[in-house]
């Protein structure tokens, strides 16, 4: 999963279900080669297996495949990419505590965050000023000013969904939220807050677990509220669940949804029909010349990707957390030796960075969190993933932001 070999998917698996440290990425240097730099070495904080681990698990096959291109060009400014990969299994003790090996044992420069429990070790994160890239979907992108997200912060995402839910006409909705993460419940008291803004109405909310056998009792009850739209705060492989568990009660809302949960699975559910997604960074599917290293990069190294149930949004976030990296590092003159300093460095040099046309402008600045109003739209038409919007980005008005 980690490399094109067999023997490297099987290790990289078995290393990742004992909790062990994977270290990949700093392979492929022809032989005799020898540099004097040194290598660029990343940690890959992601919540690769647990309950919420279907779209997830995806990242790090990316991020190598990312590197793995990076390093068959000559690396970075002649320095190799070495990724170090730790899974927190959703398992918040773990999470902090693979934080600070990372930074105490491995000596990263920077962190690619794919956790779902970045919260607990942000304040940490910060202290140390090892710039974390991702985090578009957690509330710390926006909230600490050492995470860089590459795209749309989620500040706006809730608003976002707000813009195209009215769009479609929708006056009511429901939410189901996972019960396993707490981000998941997040999305509750921002909806409510949201909708009345636009006219709307969150009219059901409640929570659902990972292990149940059904969720025929939620979509009556979502039903019964009048909920023209419901939106599923959970893993792509449980919001299809829930898709169809809600048809055998002949119940057929608007699916609304956004981020990294969305997968190409969902062609396959005839009552995702008309589902509605707003995105952080391009939709996956599209192809162009934003897109084309990164399919490039997975074909290669990491085919199992596009072909695999969950493949969606998710992906382009991690590729698109690649590239900042790789523009980051780009602008900052590193040293023979590179430091987390030279990257944050690299990070504020950057000025309306679309990323290669992965996302909308961004700019950071020093000690002020990331703010990105910017989003794309999408959904599904006849069976088939459609950009909105003409495949541009649009903005989400100030007031409808979380911390307005």
């Amino acid at each position: 999963m980690r490399n094109g070999l067999l023997g490297g998917r099987v290790l990289c698996a078995m290393a990742l279900a004992a909790g062990l440290t994977l270290v990949t990425g700093a392979m492929g240097q022809p032989a005799g080669a020898a540099s004097n730099k040194a290598p660029l070495v990343i940690g890959d904080l992601c919540s690769c297996t647990g309950p919420e681990a279907s779209t997830i698990s995806q990242t790090t096959n990316v991020v190598n495949a990312w590197a793995s291109s990076i390093n068959a060009k000559g690396g970075i400014d002649g320095h190799k990419v070495q990724i170090v990969i730790k899974d927190d299994g959703y398992n918040p003790a773990t999470s902090q505590a693979d934080a600070q090996a990372l930074v105490q044992q491995n000596h990263v420069i920077a962190i690619f965050d794919n956790s779902d429990e970045d919260t607990v070790w942000a304040t940490y994160i910060k202290k140390q000023h090892v710039p974390v890239i991702g985090a578009t979907e957690a509330n710390t992108g926006y909230q600490n000013p050492d995470f860089f997200p590459p795209g749309a912060t989620i500040n706006y995402d809730g608003g976002a969904n707000a813009v195209e839910a009215k769009k479609a006409g929708i006056k009511t909705e429901a939410i189901l939220y996972c019960v396993e993460v707490t981000i998941c419940q997040q999305s509750v008291g921002t909806t409510r807050t949201l909708l009345p803004k636009l006219g709307m109405k969150l009219v059901f909310s409640t929570g659902i677990g990972f292990a149940a056998p059904n969720y025929s009792a939620q979509c009556l009850a979502a039903k019964q509220s009048g909920a023209q739209a419901i939106a599923v705060a959970d893993a792509s492989a449980i919001v299809t669940k829930v898709a169809q568990n809600c048809a055998t009660q002949g119940y057929d809302p608007i699916e609304l949804s956004g981020d990294g949960s969305v997968a190409i699975a969902w062609l396959g559910i005839p009552s995702m029909n008309g589902n509605l997604d707003v995105q952080a960074d391009i939709p996956w599917f599209v192809h162009n010349a934003a897109t084309k290293p990164m399919y490039d990069a997975l074909s290669k190294y990491a085919p199992g990707v596009t072909t695999g149930p969950n493949f969606g949004e998710v992906v382009v976030q991690s590729w698109a957390a690649g590239v900042l990296l790789q523009l980051a590092a780009g602008a900052a003159n590193l040293s023979a030796n590179p430091t987390s300093a030279q990257i944050l460095r690299g990070l504020y040099a950057l000025k309306n960075t679309t990323l290669d046309g992965l996302t909308a402008p961004i700019t950071f600045h020093k000690g002020q969190p990331a703010d990105n109003p910017c989003f794309f739209d999408m959904g599904i038409k006849n069976g088939k993933f459609v950009a909105l919007n003409g495949d541009k980005p649009y903005c989400v008005p100030k007031r409808l932001a979380t911390n307005a």
